[in-house]
Order: C-alpha cells, then structure tokens, then sequence
C-alpha cells in the first residue's frame, strides 16, 4: 500500500495491460504459426499418400518427398525452432521478439507458397500474415510485414520454380491475371489494416487523455484548496484503504495543529492565519517523506506514516517541532509557531475510526502541555 497516491498510476496500469494483451496475443500468434505449420504437414501427408497412390505423380517418390514434404517442414520447422527461442528468451525486448513473429510467420508462407504454388489459393496464405499483426496496433510491424509478404510473394514467383506443374506467369495469362489480382489484393487488405490501426491507436490515445483527465479532476477533488495538500476525503480514504488491505507492515497515525491558532487569527489577522496554515502543511510534507500528510479541518492535520514504527514517527515529530519553531515570517518577525501531537499505532485488525479516536486522545492530552508529543498506549 502507498501512502503517497501517485496520479499517474491508473494511466501507467493502462499501458500495462496492454502490454499484457501484446503479450498473450504475441503467444497465440506463435502458437498459430506452430499450427500453420502443422496443418500444411499433415495436408502435405495426406496429398502425398493420394499423388503416390495415383497416376498424376509425374516424378520419382523420393525426388517428390523431398520437394514437397521434407524441405517445406524442414524450413517451416527451423523457423519454429527459432521463434520458440525468441520468444522464450529474457534478454530480448517484446517489440522485437513481435516483429521477429511476425516475420518468421511470413517466412512459413512463403515456404508453402513456394512448395505449393501450383494452387492458385496458396496466394493468399500471406493475407494472414499481415491480418495477425493488427492486433499490435503498431503501423510499422504491420508496414514490415505487408512489405516482407509482397517481397516474398514476388521473389516466389517470378524467380523460383519449386513446382515444375506450376504454370509461369510469361507464359500463362491466367496466372499473370491470379498473380496481379493477388498482388492487388494484398496491397488492399495492408492498406485496410494500417487504416484499421491508425483508428485503433487514436480510441487508445483518447481512452488514456480521458483517464489522465479523470485522475486530474479525482486529484483535485482530493485536494486542499489552501495548502495543496490532501484534503479530509483523501484522508477517508487512505484510512479506509489501510482498512481493507489490514497490512501486516507498521503504521502509525499521527494528528497536529498549530497551539493557540485562533489567538493568532484573533491578532494578527485571518491572512496571516492562512499563512501559517500554508508554511505548517509545507514544513509537514517536505518533513514526512514515508507518509502522507492530510488537512482535516481548520489546523487540524493528519498524517499517515507508512512502514515506520512509533520511534521513526516519533522523531519525525520531534523534528518538526523544531523547524517549525525555526520558521520566520518577514512580515510578522515576532510570530513564532509551536505544534502539538497524538500519535496511536496501526495494529493488524484495528478499524480506522478507532485508530483515529487513538490519536486524537492523545493529542488531547499533548493540547494539556502544548508544544509536546504524546503516544497512545493501550489501557491494560
């Protein structure tokens, strides 16, 4: 639990979660590779057993095997091996173990786009490729990997020939026409896909202004106006966090105020009352670094020393006595300030109105003195 609510918080839990998403999508688009990967094997054995058993293999069995099965899961097994790797390593970033995902996938199609070229439909097996990387919302994973798949789709089939049944695109106008449709196709569905992204990063920019926005207006609804300091509800609802959490570290609450405040408004004015009001939460918050400090009303403070133990706060007490009894006021030279506290102990178990009562008590009995610090001790 902290005691100092950091504002930025909510917004860095945001970012958070979706690198958590970026995370379990990159796992999937891995485990989606795997069972590309997979599924063309056993297409490929079962093709194979077919093309063995028939009179349309137009080559040797072990020539066929090689080419179509062997080399094709060969390649496809090697990319696998390295993405496993990628992914599984510490000392790799996740942007770069997603682009290298996204690559390797455009490796596997065009492994079987090259192996099986002769079907027309294996165009498209790069379509997925790019479609899988939106999910990213980055525009440059999926740039790179619409422009690797178009690279790659034409290098395959322009400048090898893997399937002597395929037809050539000089010397087949049907296949030139599924080669230019194919192209334009994947041109499209890229474009589509970065506009798709360019959307989704401006609904996730205007979610984050929006939660920025709203912990701004949450800050300063927790806030006092005079001091900049937190205000009574924020000081309802630590208590009520300490509450629910019942943490097992040490907590002390500690309650303050300026002794005889109302005869320094009485004689020197209600703004120089504001003024000290001002100068005792500035001295409070620069004083108590493990934990937060809290106007609860008038000259009344609270403070909420997180994972200290009574002597820390104890002395922190001290402390601020000291400097308080220190400070100067230009203006007014003869105004000099002492300060008086309770403090009562955080115990596994105990409810905040109590605990509040405990320090009250004893401030109470530190008023008697003034400029004293009194502890709560539990009757026996």
């Amino acid at each position: 639990m902290s005691a100092e609510p950091n504002e930025n918080a909510h917004v860095n839990e945001i970012h958070k979660e979706y690198t958590r998403i970026d995370k379990d999508w990159l796992g999937l688009h891995f485990k989606i590779s795997i069972g590309m990967v997979l599924f063309a094997l056993v297409v490929e054995c079962i093709m194979g057993i077919i093309l063995v058993h028939s009179d349309m293999l137009n080559t040797t069995v072990p020539k066929f095997l090689f080419k179509f099965l062997l080399a094709p899961s060969g390649v496809n097994a090697l990319c696998i091996a390295v993405d496993c790797a990628v992914v599984k390593s510490d000392k790799i970033t996740q942007t770069a173990k997603i682009y290298t995902v996204s690559i390797i996938n455009t490796v596997i199609c065009f492994s079987l786009f090259t192996a099986h070229g002769a079907f027309t439909v294996t165009y498209y097996v790069f379509v997925t490729a790019v479609i899988l990387t939106t999910v990213y919302a980055s525009s440059m994973v999926t740039l790179t990997t619409s422009a690797i798949s178009l690279v790659l789709l034409i290098v395959s089939e322009l400048f090898i020939t893997w399937d002597v049944d395929k037809p050539s695109v000089f010397q087949s106008t049907l296949r030139l026409g599924n080669f230019l449709i194919a192209l334009f196709i994947m041109f499209s569905v890229s474009l589509i896909c970065l506009v798709v992204i360019r959307y989704e990063q401006r609904k996730n920019r205007a979610s984050i202004r929006i939660e920025e926005e709203r912990i701004v207006l949450m800050k300063r609804l927790k806030m006092d106006e005079l001091t900049g300091i937190y205000n009574r509800r924020a000081l309802h609802d630590a208590l009520r966090d300490l509450e629910d959490y019942n943490p097992q570290d040490n907590y002390v609450f500690g309650i303050t105020d300026i002794d005889r405040f109302k005869n320094i408004n009485d004689t020197w004015g209600h703004q120089t009352g504001d003024l000290c009001l001002i100068a005792f939460a500035a001295l409070l918050k620069e004083s108590c670094k493990n934990a937060s400090v809290y106007r609860y009303g008038g000259d009344e403070f609270c403070i909420l020393f997180y994972r200290t133990n009574m002597k820390e706060a104890y002395k922190t007490a001290v402390m601020i006595q000291n400097r308080l009894k220190e400070a100067v006021f230009k203006e007014h030279p003869g105004l000099k300030l002492t300060a008086s506290f309770g403090l009562a102990e955080y115990k596994n178990g105990l409810n905040a109105a109590k605990l509040f009562m405990n320090a009250d008590q004893a401030l109470y009995q530190a008023k008697i003195v003034r400029d004293s610090i009194r502890v709560h001790e539990e009757e026996k």
